[in-house]
């Protein structure tokens, strides 16, 4: 069972995701970018550094500092360029 601070931040980093897809590709293909993103996780060597740790935050417990930080950047960025640039026609 995941807890919740887990279950959060990995929603947080995901619709982040979400909504940078549905500026860049469309809504159509917004789900396209966390897709690959979680695809990615189960590909990629265990994280050794902070930049692996960083590219598989999705699977990093909830108390870990670099998934929850690369979550809340991707919710911000994403959010702002949806905010800004809306979804592309």
């Amino acid at each position: 069972m995941a807890n919740t601070a887990f279950v959060v931040r990995d929603s947080a980093g995901l619709m982040g995701l979400v909504a940078l897809g549905a500026a860049l590709a469309g809504g159509q293909c917004a789900w396209t970018l966390p897709f690959v993103r979680f695809s990615f996780t189960f590909f990629a060597p265990p994280p050794a550094s902070a930049p692996m740790e960083a590219a598989t935050w999705m699977l990093l417990s909830p108390g870990t500092a670099a998934g929850t930080w690369t979550a809340m950047v991707l919710a911000v960025v994403g959010s702002t360029v949806y905010a800004v640039a809306g979804p592309r026609r």
